[in-house]
Parts: C-alpha cells; sequence; structure tokens
C-alpha cells in the first residue's frame, strides 16, 4: 500500500489566531469531474474540541438542502472524516458533511454501514458556520465546525483531551453528486468512489501551535 499522507493538527491556545497547516484537495476520482479548489484546516481547541474549516472556490454552489442529516453529499458538499482513536478500532470515525446552506449530515460509526447519527445517540448535532466571499474577483464559501469536547467523549467514552503527539487518522473530501459536473476529490486518494473506506484515511498528529512554523 502507498505511504498515506500526514496532517498536523495545531493545538490553538486562548487568545491565539486559529491559524493551522493547511491541507488541500487534490485527488479527483476520474469518474467524475475536476473538483473546485478546496482547502482547508483542521486545529485543536483545548477545553473546547475540533474545528474544521474547508473553503471552496465556487461562484454559486448548489445548495438545495437545509435540515440536520439531509443528503447534503448530492449539493456542492466539503467533508471531514475523523477517526480520534485509531488504536481503539470498535468505535469508529466521525463523519461530517457540509452543504453551503449550512445543513449538516453527521453520523458516527465502523464503516459505511455500521453507524448512526449522532443524534439518534441523544447528542447535539453539530452547528456549521458558512460564509460567502470573493477575493481578488473569485468566488468562494467556507464552511466551520466544532466538534466541540462533550461530543467527543460521548462517542468514545472517554476524555478527549489531546496531548501534543497524539495520534489520529481522517481524510477530507469535496463531492457534488448532483451537481452540473458531478466530482468526488479527496485529500487522501480513494480507490473508487466510496468515502466511507478507513484503511485509506491518512495520517494525523496534534501537534503544538509552536510547531506549526517548524516543518
Amino acid at each position: 500500500m502507498e505511504q498515506r499522507p500526514i496532517y498536523r493538527i495545531a493545538t490553538i491556545l486562548p487568545g491565539q489566531a486559529h491559524a493551522g497547516e493547511a491541507f488541500e484537495i487534490l485527488h479527483d476520482r476520474p469518474e467524475g469531474a475536476a473538483s473546485p479548489q478546496t482547502r482547508g484546516q483542521l486545529v485543536y481547541l483545548p477545553g473546547e474540541g475540533l474545528e474544521v474549516a474547508m473553503t471552496c472556490r465556487e461562484s454559486n454552489p448548489r445548495a438545495v438542502y437545509h435540515n440536520p442529516n439531509d443528503p447534503v453529499h448530492t449539493d456542492s458538499c466539503m467533508e471531514a472524516f475523523l477517526d480520534c482513536f485509531p488504536d481503539l478500532p470498535q468505535y469508529g470515525y466521525i463523519g461530517l458533511e457540509m452543504n453551503a446552506n449550512g445543513a449538516c449530515h453527521c453520523s458516527f460509526g465502523t464503516d459505511r454501514h455500521s453507524r448512526s447519527y449522532v443524534v439518534k445517540r441523544g447528542l447535539p448535532h453539530p452547528e456549521v458556520r458558512v460564509e460567502r466571499f470573493v477575493e481578488n474577483g473569485e468566488s468562494f464559501w467556507r464552511a466551520t465546525c466544532l466538534l466541540n469536547d462533550a461530543l467527543l467523549s460521548a462517542l468514545y467514552e472517554r476524555e478527549c483531551a489531546f496531548a501534543p503527539g497524539h495520534r489520529m487518522r481522517g481524510n477530507f473530501y469535496k463531492c457534488g453528486d448532483h451537481t452540473a459536473s458531478p466530482h468526488w476529490g479527496s485529500w487522501a486518494p480513494v480507490e473508487k468512489v466510496d468515502f466511507h473506506v478507513p484503511h485509506l484515511f491518512g495520517e494525523m498528529v496534534v501537534i503544538s501551535g509552536e510547531q506549526i512554523n517548524n516543518r
């Protein structure tokens, strides 16, 4: 198996700017069109949780759905799948899918079939904040979501305080099944149009904020 990419999750302390290492969606499946340019970052906020922010260069994203757990993957959609404790495979990974309306599909489990909505577990549905903006004449939309400590601790049944060196696994995606140009892109490559493939997740490691500029 080819070597998987490694992403460094910066620890951001109170008062510090939420500036982490950038990732980019560069691997498009040949079954679809090229994905619009999509970048993002994942940071750890001690005492708060994991915050993912993804930005897509897209002038008119398809955004049909508005409600929690609607099939937003058929819209223009940005996704983050995160396994916070890969050494405990009985738990699984969070699947976070977000469209340009701020609608979010959020589930948890070990694979595509063995999973459930977090709200079905009696947990609050994550909130997504969406911004649309123009930069250098180009249109963008950004989706930001905090997976808070309480949610993570309930899902993994343990305290989720991540010290530097803690390892996770995951992947980031851009898709649009029912857009004018259907596309399926990822940060870590996948072998077909199927994102629920945890054995193909990339590696992730928590680092201190000071390390982010010291490659």
